[in-house]
């Protein structure tokens, strides 16, 4: 990628010669910064990491042009000390220098009011937000998960896209539009497109209202597999969503905490495994039917029963239904446990009594199949009050802003892991608190997302993270044991649902800022590799982090 990008910084210099004009800079930006700060409480995969210092220190410069006012080039390069995370050994704590590329495109202005750009460039749409929100492009809808922070710290509230898009204005300005095609470049699978749409419209002074739509990931060659077939037998047990109309009958197996009364009269407490027909009582079972006085207190399912006929699931759970004859085959000690459907693709034939009958098997009637889906249809809607404006008291309050977003990341369910619509809605609230003149900004914001599995993309790593096997699936990121068991359990992880930031500016001399910011967000660490950490640094409630950036330039 970053050769790619060289070659198109090469291309975009060469524009100038290649259309014979004279060139002078309309605008050359130099700007440097440093950020110095601590991750207070946070952690690293789930393990606990307090008090890291984090600290980096970069510089760039900007140089645009417009030739013949009809076409204006950007090109910016710069580089970025850091220090890879989380630490470690004394290679792995090494400060770190990447060169790279900031912006490299160019944009021909058909009109004052049309025009088409092209390239490598920063892409944002609610103005006010400062850290929170931007969802509708750089997120993730199926497995979801959110992203803060990457190489930018502080004002990161955007995201650098590679692609194009057409951008109009109407009605003098008040009403703004969008259409773009993005290509993937940071996560797998790689160059899969984007197509979206975006629009703002002023009706008022001091009021803007916004949306737009993307279809993430709409072309792609890569579903539930990356390209080759037998990755796609590996990897499609997991992410695949399977209807059979002739399951044979599946018994139901619970370890059951239950009471009964001995032989002396008694009231005896007892734990035991205990497997039942389907459409009968747990006390039928082997284990209770002997005793006297059963009263079951409470049970911990190991395995769903139904009759036999028609199952659905997750193949990779309906494989793991397994038949126990009393032994350990719920923790898979037991050798002489089998499964229902196997990993060949045959089902088990079983007898009246719902019994496995031994080396019998019998060819699947699969009347659906489905793999689950990296496309999504994502939404978002956005509100801007900008009260400063709307009451002309700018110059007295400074920035006075109530803004929000809400997004739908994903408006089609999939099977067993997003049939829940408002798992996926993340809503951000912001305000600009006037400070009348004492700081240039003060932002604070707040998120709330009822996501029950963790804010990770574990399972898009491939193969530098991934625990199972096949890549870039499109299933949340379970713990590798959930895969042994034979139905998938409900997740809760509901511990990183609220976020907030806090975002201060002050201009202490024309040219150098200090911008504070404190946040418990989605901050990503980049690793010794560099690649970012799969999952936040400040992921539970009392997990957050400060950051002091001193930036100065011309």
């Amino acid at each position: 990628m970053i050769r790619k990008l060289r070659q198109g910084f090469l291309l975009l210099s060469m524009l100038p010669s290649l259309i014979g004009a004279s060139v002078s800079i309309d605008n050359l930006k130099g700007e440097a910064y440093s950020d110095f700060g601590q991750l207070v409480k946070g952690n690293t995969l789930g393990t606990k990491v307090d008090g890291h210092f984090l600290n980096r220190l970069s510089v760039n410069i900007t140089v645009s042009d417009t030739v013949k006012e009809k076409l204006r080039y950007t090109v910016g390069v710069g580089g970025l000390f850091w220090q890879p995370f989380p630490p470690g050994d004394f290679w792995r704590n090494n400060l770190r220098f990447g060169p790279g590329i900031s912006e490299a495109s160019t944009e021909f202005l058909f009109t004052r009011n049309l025009s088409l750009e092209g390239g490598y460039f920063p892409f944002k749409y609610d103005s006010p937000a400062m850290n929170l929100g931007e969802y509708l492009i750089r997120s993730e809808s199926y497995p979801t998960y959110i992203v803060t922070g990457g190489w930018t710290w502080v004002d990161s509230a955007h995201t650098k896209v590679l692609g194009m898009r057409l951008r109009s204005n109407l009605f003098d300005g008040a009403f703004h539009q969008e259409l773009g095609l993005f290509w993937e470049y940071q996560n797998p699978p790689l160059y899969d497109l984007t197509p979206a749409y975006l629009f703002s419209y002023r009706p008022v002074k001091g009021l803007e209202i916004g949306g737009g739509a993307a279809m993430k990931r709409w072309f792609s060659n890569n579903l539930s597999f990356f390209g080759r077939q037998e990755d796609a037998d590996k990897a499609s047990p997991i992410g695949q969503y399977v209807e059979i109309a002739n399951f044979p009958e599946v018994q139901n197996q619970a370890m059951v905490h239950y009471t009964y009364t001995d032989a002396n009269g008694a009231t005896v407490s007892a734990t035991d495994f205990a497997a039942w027909r389907p459409g009968t009582e747990v006390t039928t079972s082997a284990a209770l039917s002997g005793k006297n006085g059963v009263r079951v207190v409470s049970k911990d399912i190991i395995q769903d029963g139904s009759p036999a006929g028609m199952r659905k699931g997750i193949r990779k759970f309906i494989q793991n239904t397994k038949f126990s004859d009393g032994t350990n085959c719920w923790d898979g000690s037991s050798t002489t446990c089998v499964s229902y459907y196997n990993a060949q693709g045959n089902l088990a034939v079983t007898d009246a009594a719902g019994d496995i009958v031994t080396g019998s098997t019998a060819a699947p009637q699969i009347t659906k199949s489905t793999d689950l889906t990296r496309r999504a249809i994502n939404l978002m809607g956005r509100i801007n009050l900008d009260f400063a404006s709307m009451f002309d008291v700018a110059e007295k309050t400074g920035p006075f802003n109530l803004y929000g977003e809400v997004a739908v990341l994903g408006v089609q369910n999939q099977p067993v892991y997003f049939e829940n619509i408002f798992h996926r809605m993340p809503v951000m609230v912001g305000l600009h608190v006037p400070t009348f003149g004492i700081l240039d900004l003060l932002a604070v914001e707040t998120e709330y997302l009822n996501n029950p599995y963790q804010d990770s993309e574990l399972e898009l790593e491939g193969s530098t993270y991934a625990a199972l096997p096949g890549v870039n699936l499109p299933v949340p990121d379970l713990a590798a044991a959930e895969y042994t068991k034979p139905r998938l359990a409900d997740p809760a992880v509901h511990g990183d649902d609220w976020k907030w930031s806090i975002h201060a500016v002050k201009t202490i001399v024309p040219g150098v800022q200090i911008k504070v910011q404190a946040a418990n967000d989605h901050i990503r660490l980049y690793t010794f590799d560099p690649v970012p950490s799969p999952t936040p640094q400040t992921a539970a409630r009392n997990e957050w982090y400060y950051l002091v950036h001193v930036q100065w330039g011309f």
